[in-house]
């Protein structure tokens, strides 16, 4: 005669054990990318000229200015590009190129800045301007001189001050649909096909963590 604590004791760790022999393992997700950026794939780029600036406003009581132009895309993680400092010169001259990934031509823009180098302490900001990519014709080179501002509000007053201009040729340049795998830029690795033996689908990446040390509660 079966104990009745026992006898469910004894089938509850029966299923239990046999149960797990048959589920799928346990899974941990890590997300590798945040999912409202992942379409945001590369679907252009910009490629800037640097030419001159002209008029700039010294900013040292003692000599002129030794004045940079630093470049960023907007929504763009990856690290502003400088032309090259010129020194004790308020027209410089750079002539300078430099490429940029675009993503969103329809919102994205090119952020242009001015700066008086310094060897010790901040470097001043001398101006601002911004392009908007949306008003570049595609595959045509314009020759923009934009005036430079303190701030990109279009209500401060401050922006009536003239700082100078700086002149800049720009040409976005869209992949055709042909380029989309195999053209690179500053900032994108290329993309390469896959061995012809690989199997059509999906792939399984496997990552083993070892073990944590140190932890924290």
């Amino acid at each position: 005669m079966a104990i009745p604590v026992l006898y469910k004791f004894v089938q509850d760790t029966i299923k239990k054990q046999v149960g797990n022999m048959y589920l799928w393992p346990k899974t941990l997700e890590v997300p590798i990318m945040d999912p409202s950026k992942a379409s945001k794939r590369p679907v252009g780029i910009l490629l800037v000229k640097v030419v001159r600036a002209q008029n700039l406003k010294k900013k040292d009581l003692l000599g002129k200015s030794d004045p940079y132009a630093k470049l960023k895309m907007t929504d763009d993680k990856l690290p502003s590009k400088k032309t090259s400092v010129k020194r004790s010169n308020l027209n410089p001259e750079w002539n300078e190129d430099f490429k940029f990934v675009v993503t969103d031509p329809e919102n994205q823009s090119l952020e242009v800045d001015v700066f008086d180098w310094e060897q010790v302490g901040k470097h001043e900001k001398m101006g601002m301007n911004m392009v908007l990519l949306k008003e570049l014709p595609p595959e045509e080179t314009k020759v923009l001189t934009l005036n430079l501002l303190k701030t990109m509000d279009p209500n401060d007053i401050q922006n009536e001050k003239s700082r100078g201009q700086i002149i800049l040729e720009a040409t976005y340049k869209p992949f055709k649909e042909e380029d989309m795998e195999k053209e690179s830029v500053d900032g994108v690795d290329e993309v390469q096909k896959a061995p012809d033996n690989t199997p059509a689908g999906g792939g399984l990446l496997f990552v083993v963590v070892h073990e944590a040390q140190d932890l924290e509660g």
